[in-house]
């Protein structure tokens, strides 16, 4: 949302759409991804993964459902092809087409839109069809805003509905970043990154009642037992670092890593027992100083170690 108070869209030109389409849809995917597919339809949507064996993110992406045998990914657009070549491993005799969809089709983000002033629930996930594609609640966060995914052709029917001037990716980008919501390869490093300290059972991304899915062993332990020992947090940057920085505390110490940086906004990934230790602070990246918090919406069993520091951060 723009700082006036106007949404405004964004051209996501960094996304794509595979398609996945057949009697076995449904089947095939529940066995793979993070999320319970069954819950997929028409007026739901929603966000998850792809995970190693090992329990790490190989890939991230939006899930709609246009017909029953018919469901979209909201890609990375640099890494559709190896998304689709990875599900082709795992088809075998399953009934379904995998393909990227033709490139007419678009995805634009609607950054900070309110759901009920465009008849749809204030609910994450919730969806209505408009103009020959999708219109949705971002399914990690309403406070995201609206995303449609559909053809680039009928775009101009779907800014007469929802309106709001053209912005720069980066509005979307900064909105994310604010919410403390990491995206893409770029800031879950794929093979490496662990869904639980990226908050995926806070946004709805990991259902633990759904059964079996790739790299569902590891991922239900850390979440019953073990617990992440690290969290991804918005930070506010007060001088220069880039991300893959290590984040250090006032004693030296390994606190994390910067997962993304745009101006005075970034992502880390921070070890939540030096967060709630005083004397840790201020946090340090190679001069600049790195000022966590910890978001509203991330409602998690551990306690906000930030709250047990007691000057402000």
């Amino acid at each position: 949302m723009r700082e006036d108070g106007m949404h405004c869209h964004c051209l996501l030109a960094d996304r794509a759409i595979a398609e996945l389409e057949g009697p076995d849809v449904r089947k095939f995917l529940q066995g793979l991804v993070t999320v319970d597919i069954s819950k997929l339809g028409p007026e739901r949507s929603l966000y998850g993964a792809l995970l190693t064996p090992q329990g790490k993110i190989l890939f991230d992406f939006f899930l709609s459902a246009p017909g029953e045998e018919r469901i979209l990914l909201d890609v990375e657009a640099s890494r559709q092809n190896e998304l689709i070549q990875r599900l082709s491993m795992y088809r075998l005799r399953s009934r379904v087409a995998i393909r990227a969809r033709a490139e007419g089709w678009c995805v634009v983000a609607f950054p900070g839109a309110r759901p009920a002033a465009f008849d749809l629930p204030e609910r994450r996930g919730a969806v209505r069809s408009l103009a020959g594609g999708m219109l949705l609640v971002d399914p990690r966060l309403a406070a995201l805003g609206l995303r449609w995914i559909g053809p680039r052709e009928r775009l101009a029917e779907v800014l007469a509905v929802i309106g709001g001037e053209e912005a720069a990716p980066e509005t979307y980008l900064r909105l994310r970043l604010r919410q403390g919501v990491a995206e893409g390869s770029a800031e879950m490093p794929p093979g490496r990154a662990l869904p639980l300290e990226y908050n995926f059972e806070a946004l709805d991304a990991v259902d633990f009642a759904k059964g079996c899915f790739v790299g569902q062993e590891v991922t239900a332990r850390m979440h019953y037992r073990a617990r992440p020992r690290k969290r991804l947090l918005p930070v506010q940057l007060e001088g220069r670092a880039a991300p893959g920085m290590v984040v250090a505390t006032a004693e030296g110490r390994d606190a994390g890593e910067l997962r993304a940086v745009h101006d005075t906004l970034g992502l880390a990934l921070l070890r939540l027992e030096l967060l709630a230790r005083p004397q840790s602070h201020p946090l340090e990246c190679d001069g600049a100083r790195v000022l966590p918090s910890w978001p509203q919406w991330l409602e998690v069993e551990e306690k906000n170690p930030l709250q047990q520091v007691s000057d402000r951060i």
